[in-house]
């Protein structure tokens, strides 16, 4: 009844492909071997656990054939492998760092088998999620086994795809739109998001004094290459796990308690901007009133589309932009 799709066999090879150009090409070359290839494995296996969330199939046959204790065991299990991996492979294992892994791994893992779908259990469910996040514990979790390797990265991918299965496949968490690729509707919904919103938020960093036109030295093609790579990136990362949390989650959990789409959408927007006042210094007042006007905007574009794909695309458009063509 539900079978692999063959679309995902397609991206599980794009992963391997991915990593071995990674390993060649976009790690910095002082990077040892001894510790470039456990890095890449782990990572590779960590998206290999991510990626097939993105398929409905494969997400129905596992809450058809798994009981919720089974998802848990597997969820906080496949948290270890990974994190193995990575701190075996490179010399950088320690006992305590597993230990507060597997904590915070169970934690969320049993979260909603403990605990019934309700407010208290859901708005606690988001706070775990972002104190994780903000505490910035991965950066010992997973120690830098060389300079600039960024290795918390891989903890805070975890945290992303826990945090994601928990909502799918515990809490069931219906109208998220969530997938790897927009629809065509939804790619032209959230082109038009930007359009909209981006002469706003261009106008009111200016005037500011947030950002200003950055002096593009390199060859067209080049910024073309980093134009593209930045969008699929924030797209993948950063405008995947907001959008899901705080467009998917929190603000129709918000809108349901609240009983006002108007009231769930402004009360989200502030909270996202709150979250952006540790940028850079705290507290980080333009970039909040930023992000404020840019979330709400996100919202809208969610409500209209139904889904978080479309918002992932204005979200990934705006901060490209602002990452490549503004300083």
């Amino acid at each position: 009844m539900y079978g692999i799709p063959a679309s995902l066999w397609i991206a599980v090879a794009g992963i391997w492909l991915t990593a071995g150009v990674a390993a060649a090409f976009l790690l910095p070359q002082h990077i040892p071997i001894a510790v470039r290839i456990p890095f890449l494995v782990a990572a590779c296996v960590e998206l290999l656990c991510f990626v097939p969330l993105g398929w409905a199939d494969v997400r129905a046959a596992a809450i058809h054939r798994c009981s919720p204790r089974q998802i848990a065991a597997g969820m906080a299990l496949s948290a270890l492998l990974p994190f193995a991996i990575y701190t075996v492979g490179a010399g950088v294992f320690g006992l305590r760092a597993t230990l507060v892994l597997a904590a915070l791994a169970i934690t969320i893992s049993i979260w909603y088998v403990v605990l019934p779908p309700g407010r208290v259990s859901d708005a606690g469910f988001l706070v775990l999620v972002a104190a994780v996040m903000l505490s910035g514990v991965f950066k010992e979790i997973y120690p830098d086994a060389a300079p600039k390797l960024q290795a918390e990265f891989l903890g805070r991918i975890l945290w992303i795809r826990l945090g994601m299965s928990a909502a799918l496949l515990l809490r069931r968490m219906p109208s998220i739109g969530f997938g790897w690729w927009p629809t065509i509707p939804e790619w032209r919904a959230g082109v038009i998001g930007f359009a909209a919103l981006f002469p706003v938020l261009f106008v009111m960093g200016w005037t500011l004094d947030f950002f200003g036109l950055r002096e593009l030295s390199r060859p067209w093609y080049q910024t073309l290459a980093i134009t593209a790579g930045t969008f699929f990136g924030i797209f993948w990362v950063v405008a995947l796990s907001e959008e899901f949390f705080l467009r998917g989650l929190l603000q129709q959990w918000l809108t349901e308690w609240l009983s006002s789409f108007r009231t769930g959408l402004i009360v989200t927007s502030l909270i996202s901007g709150a979250l952006h006042l540790p940028f850079r210094e705290f507290p980080n007042w333009k970039f909040a009133l930023l992000a404020t006007v840019a979330h709400a905007a996100y919202g809208l574009v969610f409500q209209r589309t139904g889904g978080i794909r479309a918002a992932m695309v204005t979200h990934a458009l705006v901060v490209t932009v602002w990452r490549v063509f503004l300083v």
